[in-house]
């Protein structure tokens, strides 16, 4: 279990970083609101692009070690929003949603053991 929540601190985290960048985009949009209780399909569809989103953080943190020109740092932030945001949608889910599921989960720890059982299985 540890593991998993690991792998889901770091998954926070990549929402984090792509989902600020990505919610920016959109602030003249009010967030929605999630409802009271998300179905396992829209648990799913979250892991599936939370585990998503992080691979594409991590592609970006090691191409960016290896980058000391300014330009081309941008050029890479704006290339993983772009598939961050990609990523999220390939899994079913708008932006504005993955940002709703990854607060409520932050805020709601059976939604957040849920996500992670989630996340473990997808990732073995």
């Amino acid at each position: 279990m540890r593991s998993g929540a690991l792998l889901c601190a770091g998954v926070i985290a990549a929402v984090m970083f792509m989902g600020t960048e990505l919610s920016a985009a959109r602030a003249q949009q009010q967030q929605p609101v999630m409802p009271a209780e998300l179905s396992q399909g829209q648990i799913e569809n979250f892991a599936g692009a939370a585990l998503d989103v992080q691979q594409v953080e991590q592609d970006f943190n090691a191409e960016m070690q290896a980058v000391q020109d300014a330009e081309e740092i941008e050029r890479l932030h704006q290339q993983a929003q772009q598939q961050a945001q990609q990523a999220i949608e390939d899994n079913g889910l708008s932006v504005d949603e993955y940002n709703a599921i990854a607060q409520a989960a932050h805020q709601d720890p059976q939604l957040y053991a849920m996500i992670v059982e989630v996340m473990e299985q997808r990732a073995q």
